[in-house]
């Protein structure tokens, strides 16, 4: 699991800066978690293959957050994108979607399937054989998702040496790994402890899109390996993270403390500021595991 940063900024992006956007790759899938103006350049320019994106996630219809996405849907059709792509969306973001589609008179190459996000509660909205997703409510401004992606159970390891010495016919090796009991050769039950051994750690993601803080939330991401939330705010400007729906850099920190996740990665960064190492210096006061977002970072989750 990897996470390409894409965009860091609020609503303003600056000159070589741009709204929130991430990539994250799992299990050889490509995930766009929101789609800020500009993420072409920013999928080209780090060397992502637009044509490689599986899914698109969409938090909520604020257009730094989705500005970009009539335009990538475009292109890859230009492109001749041949497989499907999957975008999950609030229902407003979806209308507006199939309205550009119709007024344009787009045509497509490929399937596109567009799925709409009304959830009031949490919401497991894809699943497949290696990763589940799941949307969860954040408290914002207009109706606002949060996502949950995390790896299925890992396959247990086998020992093959065990394997052979408690007599059993490979063909029952996948059986094994798949923490079911065989019979060997002898025809004796041969309990799956015995000869695997725990697969590698499954992985898991959080995204906190625009939000402000609430005690539920902790419960979203608990746990998770990695969290990325909004920091809009310095502490010194909680009121206007208050009137506006957002989350401070102490905001994001007591969620990383209290959700008891590994690390935390902030963005979403108000045009009002330069310098960003007071966001650090705030959130390592209450959590230390902390990384700034900036434009290309990748991080190994």
């Amino acid at each position: 699991m990897n996470l390409t940063v894409l965009g860091s900024q609020g609503a303003i992006p600056k000159l070589g800066k741009y709204s929130t956007s991430l990539l994250l790759n799992i299990s050889n899938s490509n995930i766009l978690i929101d789609c800020c103006e500009g993420v072409q350049h920013q999928l080209r320019k780090y060397k992502i293959k637009l044509s490689k994106i599986d899914i698109i996630l969409i938090s909520h219809a604020h257009g730094d957050h989705y500005f970009g996405l009539i335009g990538l849907i475009s292109t890859v059709s230009l492109l001749k994108r041949d497989k499907k792509l999957i975008v999950f969306c609030p229902t407003s973001v979806l209308k507006i979607i199939q309205s550009h589609i119709k007024h344009s008179k787009m045509r497509l190459n490929y399937d596109l399937e567009l799925k709409s996000l009304n959830n009031q509660s949490e919401k497991i909205i894809f699943e497949d054989f290696n990763f589940i997703i799941t949307a969860f409510p954040l408290k914002h401004s207009v109706y606002t998702n949060g996502f949950r992606i995390e790896e299925k159970k890992k396959r247990r390891k086998l020992l093959l040496n065990k394997a052979i010495e408690f007599k059993i016919d490979k063909v029952y090796f996948n059986k094994l790994t798949k923490s079911e009991n065989v019979l060997n050769q002898d025809g004796e039950e041969i309990d799956y402890l015995k000869v695997t051994t725990e697969g590698p750690k499954s992985k898991s993601f959080a995204y906190c899109s625009d939000t402000a803080y609430f005690d539920k939330l902790a419960d979203y991401i608990k746990c998770v390996d990695l969290l990325y939330c909004e920091t809009t705010f310095l502490e010194k400007d909680k009121d206007k993270a208050l009137s506006t729906l957002h989350s401070t850099t102490t905001d994001a920190a007591n969620l990383a403390n209290k959700g008891a996740v590994k690390q935390l990665l902030i963005g979403h960064f108000s045009s009002r500021y330069d310098d960003y190492s007071n966001f650090l210096k705030e959130v390592k006061v209450i959590f230390d595991n902390v990384i700034l977002s900036e434009e290309g970072k990748k991080i190994q989750v």
